[in-house]
């Protein structure tokens, strides 16, 4: 069994969905609640949420500490996969560290570019889509107590043997962690075959969906999706906002915007009722495709790597509150297909529905899954998941097409 740690549900979604296209079993944990028993566990891979993106470093640390400590005790553990943020954001050193000390691994491997989604590292540094920059390496050796070291593409492009000694004598002088440099996925594939060549009893992977796909090395489900498609759109980024657009532009489908301000300022019931009102209307008139977005979405917002408490606060009240406009919209409206974009939107919606996990069946576009929700009151329902920042503009017409929607 693979065993990967997500701090998020759609990297969660989008890495486990890598195994599936290889015939693995792949299972999703939404609800982690710290027990490694249970079905989930007697598929090949399990994915495991850990919602741990906006927790302080120290929590996050624990918290992957105790779930690390249960997986390396399980006999038919192979390896542990730290799914990071291809963008490094919420506690992606302090989580692997918290892996390497629970299961008394000596090394990991890190590649976090997600090259078909434009991510990509070189000379150590991720380029952000603002035009920062991020020192990858130093972000280990900082936020660590281990010895990190950058590997550049001139010394794997050498070749899987050639790196795999190279490797091998880095961790004779110490190095535990090792941050590659990625520009393509042929980059990626090299990373991955010379990492199983390391003769060491113990070793984490540790990445964004890239990599995963690499150790995985296309199955296409055969599904019929009916009924009524919900998008719901809680990420605020402006690769969404296109997107969005596009697919409204593209199907002539009207947006039930939510009142964000409302939520926060204490009008709660009011901002859900209203959004509830409207997409149960349009459902009733016919409309087959009912996308549902916060009114934040089309802003100018200005993405940071750790958000402060008050604002995650009220991000989250937000994300709760789509997830409660979905649970009273299935009461009424079955069966329905989800598109849920942003990983604390579509954590939301499982957890109002009461889903315990997913089994990821199929890759859309990169990035972009698409599972079975399992138990709770939409088991069977399928769910596809994206990343705020993840696709091209027309991400969301592929998704729509995909899914053959009747959209008028």
């Amino acid at each position: 069994m693979i065993a990967i740690i997500a701090d998020d549900l759609t990297g969660a979604n989008d890495t486990g969905v890598q195994y599936v296209k290889n015939g693995y079993t792949t299972r999703v944990k939404i609800l982690n609640d710290n027990t490694v028993t249970g079905k989930l566990f007697d598929s090949n891979v399990v994915v495991i949420n850990t919602d741990t993106r906006p927790l302080p470093s120290q929590e996050a640390y624990d918290k992957v500490y105790a779930l690390a400590k249960q997986l390396g005790e399980l006999p038919q553990l192979e390896y542990i996969y730290k799914k990071v943020d291809s963008l490094m954001r919420g506690n992606p050193a302090p989580e692997l560290e918290a892996i390497l000390d629970a299961t008394g691994a000596s090394v990991a491997f890190v590649a976090s570019a997600f090259p078909e989604n434009g991510r990509i590292v070189t000379d150590g540094t991720l380029l952000m889509p603002d035009g920062k920059h991020v020192d990858i390496t130093n972000i280990f050796n900082t936020e660590t107590s281990k010895k990190a070291i950058g590997v550049r593409l001139t010394t794997i492009r050498e070749g899987a043997s050639h790196l795999a000694a190279f490797l091998t004598e880095q961790m004779k002088k110490g190095a535990s962690i090792f941050v590659f440099d990625t520009v393509d996925n042929e980059d990626l594939k090299l990373i991955s075959d010379a990492a199983m060549l390391v003769d060491t009893p113990k070793k984490v992977f540790c990445g964004s969906a890239g990599l995963a796909k690499q150790l995985g090395r296309k199955k296409k489900a055969c599904v019929k999706y009916e009924g009524t498609t919900f998008v719901v759109v809680g990420s605020r980024s402006a690769t969404t906002a296109h997107q969005v657009r596009m697919m409204k532009e593209t199907f002539h489908c009207p947006v039930v915007v939510v009142n964000s301000k409302e939520i926060i300022e204490g009008q709660y019931e009011k901002a859900v009722s209203d959004a509830v009102r409207q997409s149960t209307c349009l459902y009733d008139n016919g409309q087959k495709l009912v996308v549902i977005a916060i009114d934040s979405l089309f802003e100018e917002y200005t993405m940071v790597l750790r958000e402060s408490v008050e604002n995650s606060e009220k991000s989250l009240l937000v994300a709760e509150s789509l997830g409660d406009i979905v649970k009273r919209l299935f009461d009424h409206i079955k069966p329905v297909t989800f598109v849920a974009t942003g990983g604390d939107t579509a954590f939301q919606i499982c957890h109002a529905l009461g889903s315990a996990g997913m089994e990821l069946t199929d890759e859309i576009v990169p990035g972009v899954p698409i599972g079975i929700l399992k138990e709770g009151m939409a088991d069977g329902s399928s769910m596809v998941t994206k990343s705020g920042g993840f696709g091209e503009e027309d991400t969301l017409v592929k998704v729509i097409q995909y899914l053959q929607v009747n959209t008028k």
